[in-house]
Parts: C-alpha cells; structure tokens; sequence
C-alpha cells in the first residue's frame, strides 16, 4: 500500500514538474509574441525612442533570457518525449495523463512551434534584419540562438557520456565487492574446515 502511494506521488510529482515546464514554455511564446507585436506596430508609427525602446526589449529576449528558457524547458521535454516514445517508461503511468503531456510538449516544443504559435515574431524579425540600422543586431541574434541550441546539445551529450562513465564505474565497483566477498568467503570456508591441531 505504501510503494503505491509513494508511485502516486512520484509520478504526480513528475507530471506537474513537465506541465509547469510546458506552461512556462508556452508563457514564453506568448510573451515573445506581445513584444513583437508592440515593436510592430511602432514601426508603423513615426519613428521615435518608444520605437528603439520596444524593439530592442524584443529583440533582446530572443538574445537573451527568454528565449534561453523556452529552449531550456522544451530540451527537457523533448528528451522526456523521446524517452516515452521509444517505451523507456512505467507501463502503471497514466497513459491518459502522459498523452496529455505529449500534445502539450508537441504545441509549445514541436517543429516550427516558434512561427506556428506565434502571430508576430518572424514578421517582425524578418522586417528588422531588413533594416539596415538592425542588420548587426539581428545577425548577433541569430548567431546567439544557433549557439544555445548547439550548447544544449553538447550539454545533452556530455551528460549521456558522463553517465555511461559513472555507469561503468560502478559496475567496476561492484564486480570488485564481488570478487572481495568472495575471497572473504573462501578464507572463511577455509577456516572452518582446517582440521584441528593435536592438542597436546
């Protein structure tokens, strides 16, 4: 009874961790939306500091914080995903509770998610990096984003290798207790049936 109620709360535990990450992942597309909206519709306006201002805090989120915690929170949902698909998971899950997560990873961390979730970010981001005064800024920008992603993915990698080599160990560890109890067990066997000195 106890083992089922810890399972409960571990896999309730898990599902909101993931749900809270989807919100927050879905929170940033949204939020990234709004600001290049706002920036938008002050290009359309005469030029002016409410202009510069809007559209360098738009900017500045795909260059900087948020856009790094979107790709932060759909790397580990993704992996998640991956990890479901391909069946490493607890067949007494909730089947219906994790097919609610997979179409939640799906709409905010699918392919395309970016310009299918969002109304704004690529027309607006096409129309800067057409502005010769933004031309530095995006491509700054672009860069930034093709070094998170490729720092997630060496980041992934380093932890698999790092887990095969602490795998590794302790299998050593283990084959070496074995062979240490092992030899304990011989030297005890071999005490006991030593035949006994005469006594004299």
């Amino acid at each position: 009874m106890l083992a089922m109620i810890l399972f409960s709360t571990s896999n309730y535990a898990q599902e909101t961790s993931l749900s809270s990450r989807i919100e927050s992942a879905t929170k940033s597309l949204q939020t990234l939306d709004e600001q290049a909206k706002s920036c938008l519709d002050k290009l359309e306006q005469p030029a002016s500091n409410q202009t510069i201002t809007s559209c360098n805090l738009f900017l500045q989120s795909i260059d900087g914080a948020l856009l790094a915690d979107y790709l932060s929170n759909c790397e580990l949902l993704k992996s998640w995903r991956d990890e479901y698909v391909s069946g490493e998971f607890n067949p007494q899950e909730n089947s219906q509770a994790n097919l609610a997560l997979m179409r939640g990873i799906e709409y905010a961390c699918g392919e395309g998610a970016l310009q299918k979730r969002t109304e704004f970010v690529a027309s607006t981001f096409n129309l800067l990096q057409g502005t010769p005064a933004r031309t530095q800024m995006t491509n700054t920008t672009t860069r930034r984003i093709a070094e998170l992603e490729f720092e997630k993915a060496a980041n992934k990698e380093r932890r698999l290798i790092q887990n095969r080599m602490l795998e590794q160990q302790q299998r050593t560890n283990l084959q070496i207790e074995r062979q240490w109890n092992r030899q304990q067990n011989e030297l005890i066997r071999q005490e006991i049936y030593r035949p006994s000195l005469p006594s004299n």
